[in-house]
């Protein structure tokens, strides 16, 4: 931005160029009042030539010093506009960067929203080719077969005399059950979806903004299904991460994963829930009151 030049200075600028003019004025009324008083000079004449030398000495006495400090004002008003050229040139050259810093932001998230929205857009798609399954809604069948899966491996446990209560690696093995009949099509969406969330994470100076443009495109069954691939199947510490600063579980149904298990809802931190974490733990305590052998009669 242009600064303008302080009034004081602008008023010394204007005294010194008029006393510049008026030294130099001065200079040319003494010469021109010596010439028009100094009548019959003759330069033959010898007496004539010293009173020139005179004259000559007068001038370089009189006007010499008055014509020189002029130029000394001169010298120093060209040094003044000198600097106040370069001060325009060093503003304009911020000016220029400015703008320049301002083409180069606008750049950079135009191309930082040109490949979100790929992105999002592969994602999209990945997630149609799910929920156009030939059996109906991918995701709501994935989530069926992974829940007949738990509840038959507590049946078979509860046959065997042995507790129905699942560890982690029964868990695993039913959701690898689910995985592997949809591996191709849920590896690609999740991959993609992972893929998406990274690249706003890492990329993004605004990333909340790009997060909340992803959330409304995410079903109920598709959060199940991410939320069991996470804490069960893929347990990436950086995707978990994200997931908690996000909140992408705010939409999860707590009801449904209940229905498989209550465990796994503690392994993630509230921050993935909220706002939804009061629901969360109203259902924690109410699973944590209900008898057990209703549980098992619930299986059967």
């Amino acid at each position: 931005m242009s600064k303008d030049i302080s009034p004081l200075r602008r008023y010394f600028v204007v005294f010194l160029g008029f006393a510049t003019f008026m030294s130099i004025l001065v200079g040319f009324a003494i010469i021109y009042f010596v010439f028009t008083q100094i009548k019959g000079l003759e330069t033959t004449d010898v007496l004539d030539l010293e009173k020139l030398s005179l004259i000559g000495e007068f001038f370089g006495g009189a006007v010499g010093p008055i014509w020189s400090l002029a130029g000394v004002i001169l010298f120093y008003l060209a040094l003044i506009y000198q600097r106040r050229e370069l001060e325009l040139q060093r503003e304009e050259l911020v000016e220029t960067r400015y703008i320049m810093d301002s083409q180069s932001k606008t750049i950079e998230i135009q191309q930082f929203e040109n490949t979100f929205f790929q992105l999002l857009e592969f994602h999209l798609e990945a997630a149609k080719r799910i929920e156009n399954h030939a059996t109906g809604n991918g995701f709501d069948k994935m989530y069926q077969d992974f829940q007949k899966a738990v509840n038959a491996t507590k049946r078979k446990r509860k046959k065997d005399g042995s507790s129905s209560v699942l560890d982690e690696e029964a868990f695993e093995t039913s959701f690898r059950q689910v995985y592997d009949a949809y591996r191709n099509s849920l590896s690609h969406y999740m991959e993609s979806y992972k893929s998406l969330l990274f690249f706003v994470h890492n990329k993004s100076k605004d990333a909340n903004f790009y997060v909340n443009i992803i959330k409304p495109h995410l079903t109920e069954q598709e959060v199940l299904i991410q939320f069991y691939y996470l804490v069960i199947y893929d347990q990436d510490p950086k995707f978990l991460k994200i997931v908690e600063k996000y909140t992408l579980f705010e939409r999860l149904n707590f009801r449904s994963v209940q229905a498989v298990d209550r465990l796994h809802l503690e392994e993630l931190d509230e921050s993935a829930y909220k706002p939804a974490h009061k629901i969360k733990k109203k259902l924690t305590e109410e699973s944590e009151d209900t008898d057990p052998k209703s549980e098992e009669s619930a299986e059967d």
